[in-house]
């Protein structure tokens, strides 16, 4: 099998401005923007800790707009959606020949992000030998492809990301002392979002003004009862779970279950039959083939939502509930961009 190439139009569009934003104007995340603008500039790498559905990528990317290295690539790693034999290729490279698959020499990551920005998500979930040889790179030694002899220098900054609290990735095995001390010369942390209510009409609005141009239809403020509803709940997803939920209700035009163990029950129901109809000269039918192939990939993409969210987006659980691989799983998250906004 062979690892997924940084297309040039991936680099491309890494190389283009970014214009991101943190919203919020609780307390916590004044603070949180603060340690931005001030370790941004810097070239320090930075540890973005907090749980799924926070916006560690956010924080990241604003740590590189922020920085000198802004006008180089910004390049993501989801580190757990990379098979464990596959991720060293993915980040130091490949020669051709290097393994069953490697027909042309390719450029990992770690080149790609030159004189940019390379962002490790989910950093404790990559191998240990691999982080081990992410941290000599760090010292400014060169490294080399999977089966190169031929030493290469990258010139870049690193910034990681962790579900895991501090405290337990050593003590869990997850990262190696020397990787955490090397990798956290910063720690930004992010509160989940039943941390910041206050937050929550801010964002809320965000995403309806944000999925309405999206969709380009007529904007219309959230119901005022919908809003007092959200902020009662936990959002064990946080943001992403409310953009979710936002998104939802400009589809569905109801708002009365917001919460995610009422999601799931819903999904858990089988739809109403159609009233039949009479047929009509003048009516076009989808081919069947069609028509169920889009019933299946909307019916499939629900359900793996809904089952994200009750696993309060642990993608290995949920892979295991839905009795599928997780690299299968990863790659209908990414084909169906479940959770993205």
């Amino acid at each position: 099998m062979t690892p997924n190439r940084l297309g040039a139009s991936e680099i491309k569009r890494a190389q283009r401005p970014l214009n991101v934003d943190l919203l919020g104007s609780s307390a916590v995340m004044h603070s949180v923007r603060d340690l931005i603008e001030r370790v941004g500039p810097s070239d320090l790498s930075v540890l973005v800790t907090g749980e799924t559905g926070t916006g560690k990528d956010l924080v990241a990317r604003l740590l590189h707009q922020k920085s000198e290295r802004r006008r180089g690539p910004y390049v993501k790693v989801n580190c757990p959606a990379i098979q464990e034999t596959l991720l060293e290729s993915e980040l130091f490279g490949y020669e051709r020949g290097a393994f069953t698959g490697a027909v042309t020499s390719t450029p990992g990551r770690l080149e790609s992000a030159h004189e940019g920005t390379l962002f490790l998500d989910e950093i404790s979930e990559a191998p240990l030998g691999v982080q081990s040889k992410l941290m000599m790179t760090m010292e400014g030694e060169p490294f080399m492809r999977v089966g190169g002899v031929r030493p290469i220098h990258a010139d870049v900054r690193i910034i990681a990301a962790t579900n895991v609290p501090v405290e337990e990735l050593a003590a869990r095995g997850k990262m190696t002392a020397e990787a955490l001390f090397r990798l956290a010369e910063a720690i930004i942390h992010l509160p989940p979002l039943r941390e910041r209510r206050e937050d929550i009409p801010l964002l809320a609005e965000h995403f309806n003004r944000s999925f309405c141009l999206q969709q380009e239809r007529a904007y219309a403020a959230l119901p005022d009862a919908m809003v007092e509803r959200m902020l009662t709940l936990d959002w064990e997803g946080n943001v992403r779970e409310l953009a979710g939920s936002v998104r939802e209700y400009l589809v569905s035009g109801s708002w009365e279950m917001l919460n995610r163990a009422e999601r799931v029950a819903r999904a858990q129901t089988p739809p109403l039959r159609g009233r039949k109809e009479k047929p009509s000269g003048s009516r076009v039918f989808v081919p069947l083939k069609e028509a169920v192939s889009r019933a299946v990939e909307e019916t499939e993409r629900r359900l793996i939502y809904e089952v994200l969210e009750y696993t309060l987006w642990n993608r290995r659980k949920a892979a295991k509930l839905l009795h599928v691989s997780y690299s299968s799983l990863l790659r209908r998250i990414d084909a169906y961009q479940i959770g993205k906004f």
